[in-house]
């Protein structure tokens, strides 16, 4: 069998004695098979209806249920009983292998193990059961074919007819506004979202006016921002992004205005500030409302006049720049409580564009919902999932806090969730178990504030450790290689969240080194 045959095979190792689990990681990390273990019946038999493994190597010894219990039980449960089962053991009497084979065992393996025997063995049940899936699957095809293509025919049919695929109402000039300016967040065919489009057109005839994005965390403040800039005059010029709220105030008359040789220790060299660097193009300050005040004043001065003067400089430069601000503050209230300069606010608010939570304009979540799983299953390399009518009822039902970017990481954990097949709502973390349960979703605020009385943005690394507690809460456990997948994200990051919400106190770890694992705290 080639790497390609076993690629997706998955062993579950079980032994109540951790170092034999070293070693046969040691011999069967570098052949192509994915592992997974436990040290104990009772948690192998959890862990193979979870994971439905290709096969399981099952110790015989163990305090608890012992290999054979552990083997009866899962030859009971129809959902584990054609996983293949290969007993290891240092019993190497015939009754104890008579035993095996008749409680369901395809194999025995004596301790202590020859790598090359052990391998050899996985290699052939394993053929030997992918030959029989196959084989399986090409009778029940063959037996049911009209029925699976009927059934076919129909799902198809709902789906369009759920999604109502922007060909009815969705115009062909904002799909390729979207996709020329990279603002697919502005899919649909919403009032708003034709009125916002419309606002972009605008500016980007008219590129020196400063604007003033507002809008709530996840609704594409930055996109729009993109989309005025590269649909400017000012296009062949930098587009300079900068958060205001992760720079310190010690080092913000640099970073902003640069600094000269020598200016303070470590200025070693001349170095351009991000007006100079935007010159000719647009500056774009996100978070504007958590900029200082001294800092404030310093903007001020350079929105009026267009000089800067560097750290340490003997001589101002002019510089011709777009000031493009966004925030989810509300600026008036800051102006009114005298932490936000007036004047600045009505320098950069030469036009103010609000942008609306997607609560605001659920009729696009069909038309973005399409958009997302085309565009996110051709950048993982698969075909584009079907989902289901019910799916998409309880995506119309949610009020999305994260709006539109929690749309998209939620259909994106979709596509891993549901490998492949129709998309269904328990495939979505965070809400499904609401919809699941019967439960009501929980529902905007009554009173309706500006778009910039939004609550602060959710950071991404939040919303990581967020997925990471509620999938150890659902399903009891997580480790390394569940946080990986979930996530699309290499090992080492995985590690460091786990670690991380185990420091934290919000995660028990259980187990050592490779086959650590991490359960909720209570």
């Amino acid at each position: 069998m080639t790497t390609s045959d076993h690629a997706n095979s998955v062993i579950l190792l079980v032994d109540d004695k951790p170092d034999n689990l070293d070693i046969l990681i040691h011999q069967l990390e570098d052949i192509g098979h994915g592992l997974c273990v436990a040290l104990s019946g009772e948690e192998a038999l959890k862990l193979a209806t979870e994971q439905l493994p290709s096969m399981i190597l099952l110790d015989i010894m163990m305090p608890g249920i012992n290999g054979f219990q552990t083997c009866v039980e899962l030859k009971k449960n129809p959902v584990t009983r054609d996983i293949p089962v290969i007993f290891m053991s240092a019993l190497s009497g015939t009754d104890s292998k008579i035993k095996g084979f008749s409680v369901g065992g395809v194999d025995f393996i004596t301790k202590p193990f020859q790598r090359e025997e052990v391998i050899a063995r996985i290699n052939t049940h394993l053929t030997i059961r992918r030959q029989r899936l196959l084989l399986q699957a090409q009778n029940i095809a063959l037996e049911d074919v009209n029925n699976q293509l009927q059934e076919q025919i129909s799902q198809t049919q709902r789906a369009q007819t759920a999604l109502s695929i922007a060909d009815n109402k969705l115009s062909a000039l904002t799909q390729q506004e979207a996709k020329q300016w990279g603002i697919d967040a502005f899919i649909g065919n919403s009032p708003v979202v034709t009125s916002t489009l419309e606002e972009i057109r605008s500016l980007q005839q008219v590129d020196k006016t400063n604007v003033l994005v507002l809008g709530e965390s996840g609704t594409g403040k930055e996109l729009i921002s993109r989309a005025i800039h590269f649909g400017s005059n000012r296009k062949k010029n930098a587009f300079i992004a900068v958060n205001c709220a992760a720079i310190p105030n010690e080092l913000a008359d640099s970073e902003f205005f640069g600094h000269a040789k020598g200016a303070f220790t470590g200025a070693v060299s001349n170095r351009p500030g991000y007006f100079v660097q935007a010159d000719g193009g647009t500056l774009f300050l996100d978070e504007i409302g958590d900029m200082p005040l001294q800092l404030q004043a310093k903007l001020l001065r350079v929105l009026e006049d267009g000089r800067v003067t560097a750290v340490g400089g003997s001589s101002d430069k002019i510089v011709d720049v777009r000031v493009v601000a966004a925030t989810n503050i509300d600026l008036r209230s800051k102006v009114e409580q005298k932490t936000f300069r007036q004047d600045l606010y009505y320098r950069l608010s030469g036009y103010v564009v609000n942008l609306p939570p997607l609560r605001k304009r659920i009729e696009d979540v069909i038309p973005l919902t399409t958009h997302f799983l085309t565009l996110l299953a051709e950048q993982m390399g698969r075909m584009t999932s079907e989902i289901s009518s019910e799916a998409i009822e309880v995506l119309q039902r949610y009020h999305f806090p994260g709006n539109v970017r929690e749309l998209k990481n939620l259909i994106e954990h979709a596509l891993i969730a549901s490998r492949g097949q129709t998309i269904k709502p328990e495939h979505f973390h965070f809400i499904h178990h609401i919809a699941l349960e019967g439960g009501s979703f929980p529902q905007p605020p009554q009173n309706t504030q500006p778009a910039a009385d939004a609550a602060p943005p959710t950071r991404a690394k939040q919303q990581d450790e967020q997925q990471i507690l509620d999938f150890a809460k659902e399903h009891g456990r997580i480790d390394n290689s569940a946080a990986q997948k979930m996530l699309n994200i290499e090992h080492g990051r995985a590690s460091y969240l786990l670690k991380k919400l185990h420091g934290e106190g919000k995660l028990n770890r259980e187990g050592q080194r490779r086959w650590a694992y991490y359960t909720l705290v209570d």
